[in-house]
């Protein structure tokens, strides 16, 4: 099955969101995508789960995290929160170091063999510190979407 990218629209993406927790934040942007039906219950369970096992935050400029997981994903979807005050998660590189996340980029793959080049595309992107600071700033969800569907391109499809 080839890739065919990740389904997004404008309600997917928060921005201005307030959350205590990496737990809080993985949990509000599940729930738009269990409300879209694009996944089951369960999802928000096993990405909970699989966020303290194996934590997504990565050591950008501006610090990022990119939960994922295919357990009870019925649609590849996509979402984001950028982070009113930033949320504390484990770094993916195994450290004990904590990322103080700004942006939370979620979503949920149906075939986990493309799950390595969405992260590959993700990491590629997000390496770029002043499209961060741009997306940071963005106060529009629709703004904000147009502007990450610029940047990673056919890896996002907005409905």
């Amino acid at each position: 099955m080839s890739f065919t990218g990740l389904v997004t629209s404008p309600s997917m993406i928060l921005t201005d969101c307030e959350a205590k927790s990496d737990v809080e934040v993985i949990k509000l942007l599940s729930g738009l995508a269990l409300e879209q039906g694009y996944v089951e219950e369960i999802f928000i369970e096993k990405i909970i789960e699989r966020e303290k096992a194996y934590p997504t935050g990565l050591p950008t400029e501006v610090q990022i995290a990119i939960p994922h997981v295919h357990d009870g994903c019925k649609k590849s979807f996509f979402s984001a929160a950028v982070l009113k005050e930033p949320v504390k998660f484990g770094s993916m590189d195994g450290s004990d170091d904590p990322i103080m996340a700004n942006i939370v980029f979620l979503f949920g793959i149906t075939d986990p063999s493309h799950q390595v080049k969405v992260l590959r595309k993700f990491s590629e992107v997000f390496q770029d510190a002043d499209l961060l600071r741009d997306l940071i700033s963005t106060r529009d969800n629709k703004e904000l979407l147009t502007k990450l569907k610029g940047a990673l391109g056919d890896y996002i499809i907005i409905q």
